[in-house]
């Protein structure tokens, strides 16, 4: 492909970096044979085999049925009995997981280790496209974007095994990819706009809510480059209390009353050795903004590495303490030389405080976070690589291209 070749990255890296997602996928699935009896990645390959073989006993209608038409209550005729003895049928979003099964399992002989290379075909996209969406503004060094994607362990994990964090990847991917491209009308642009947002809101719907304000402000300030801190802090104050006072005045389903059910509903699972204290959300506003720093701190910090208590817990942690003071030296060294802020790092932080609070006020167990937050950490890495120079990279460039010159 025309983009590979223009990248300014030799073809053998970027395979090199799918084949890495590739097994890293394969070890995550083999971890979880282990050690949790197969978990929702196996148990969703098992659901998607088990449509495949309603070709074979029932032909290609119930098929097509459990495949391509929405999974809702009461189900369609024909297939009554698969679906109330389907766990998964109604829930929409881990559903298409079970619908990319049955699809791959067209091709695949039904090994799940070649769903996870098919599975690493659409996950490695959401990565070229993040790539290929912010190249223009990191210029040299956007190749940390790859790095990033790959060498920080609960990003290239969560995300390259089968689980919805990795089309979610896929969904912003494509919507950074549309939003930053050059050729704003073209329906080459379009089509992965509409994809993007009918993805994200599938999979992760509270991932599209958080990035529609931050989109929104940069579409209105995107020409700006100074003041932007107060541009993009208003803006999120403004939806913040706008989420806010429609939930607490308003008798239906509202944001707040959905994030007190799923923190209940994470309440009631069994507690592990990665569970921690987590105060009750209740439906007020003090509540909500007392809730706020215990949340930003089990994201940010925790498990602090000296308090691990298994091999997971370590790597997270060291993992999150690294970031974390990153984030803050790149931030003061920026301050100390009085460089801008670009608007990628607003819009990279604005997302990664937005989904580590929302997150840690529902899930109160340290390995779920990690999966919900994956691509929040990405964004976390994204915007301590927009605040480093450019100058760095561009001094090894030169001195590069000067020694090829006098090779030559």
């Amino acid at each position: 492909m025309k983009f590979f070749r223009e990248s300014g990255l030799k073809i053998q890296w970027w395979i090199l970096i799918f084949l890495f997602k590739v097994m890293v996928g394969i070890l995550y699935g083999y971890i979880h044979s282990l050690s949790y009896g197969g978990g929702d990645t196996l148990y969703g390959f098992k659901q998607g085999v088990r449509i495949y073989n309603q070709l074979h006993n029932h032909g290609i209608i119930i098929y097509s049925k459990l495949v391509f038409l929405p999974c809702r209550y009461p189900p369609y005729a024909g297939i009554e009995k698969w679906a109330y003895n389907s766990i998964p049928y109604g829930d929409e979003s881990y559903y298409l997981i079970i619908r990319f099964h049955a699809l791959v399992a067209l091709v695949s002989g039904c090994f799940y280790n070649v769903h996870v290379v098919f599975f690493n075909v659409l996950s490695f996209s959401g990565i070229v496209l993040l790539y290929s969406a912010f190249k223009n503004e990191l210029k040299e060094k956007r190749f940390l974007i790859l790095a990033a994607a790959v060498l920080i362990p609960s990003v290239v994990f969560w995300t390259s095994g089968i689980h919805k964090d990795g089309l979610a990847l896929l969904g912003i991917g494509m919507l950074f990819y549309s939003l930053n491209s050059r050729q704003k009308y073209a329906a080459t642009n379009f089509i992965p706009a509409v994809f993007a947002i009918c993805l994200l809101y599938i999979i992760r719907s509270y991932i599209l809510f958080i990035f529609i304000p931050l989109i929104i402000i940069y579409l209105l300030y995107k020409n700006k480059e100074n003041r932007l801190h107060l541009y993009y802090l208003s803006g999120l104050v403004f939806f913040t209390i706008l989420i806010l006072l429609f939930s607490f005045f308003y008798g239906g389903v509202t944001p707040i009353k959905k994030i007190i059910w799923w923190q209940n509903a994470f309440t009631y699972l069994p507690p592990t050795e990665n569970s921690l204290s987590l105060p009750e959300l209740k439906p007020n506003p003090v509540s909500f903004f007392e809730i706020i720093p215990v949340s930003l701190n089990h994201s940010f910090l925790q498990p602090l590495p000296w308090r691990a208590i298994n091999f997971y817990q370590g790597i997270i942690g060291v993992q999150e303490l690294i970031l974390f003071i990153l984030l803050i030296a790149a931030i003061f060294y920026t301050l100390k030389n009085r460089s801008k802020f670009p608007h990628l790092f607003y819009i990279s932080i604005g997302y990664t405080l937005s989904i580590y609070t929302l997150l840690g006020i529902i899930v109160p167990n340290l390995g779920a976070l990690s999966r919900y937050k994956s691509t929040g950490t990405l964004f976390l890495a994204i915007a301590i690589i927009s605040l480093i120079p450019t100058h760095f990279f561009q001094k090894e460039s030169n001195k590069t291209t000067s020694e090829n010159k006098l090779h030559l």
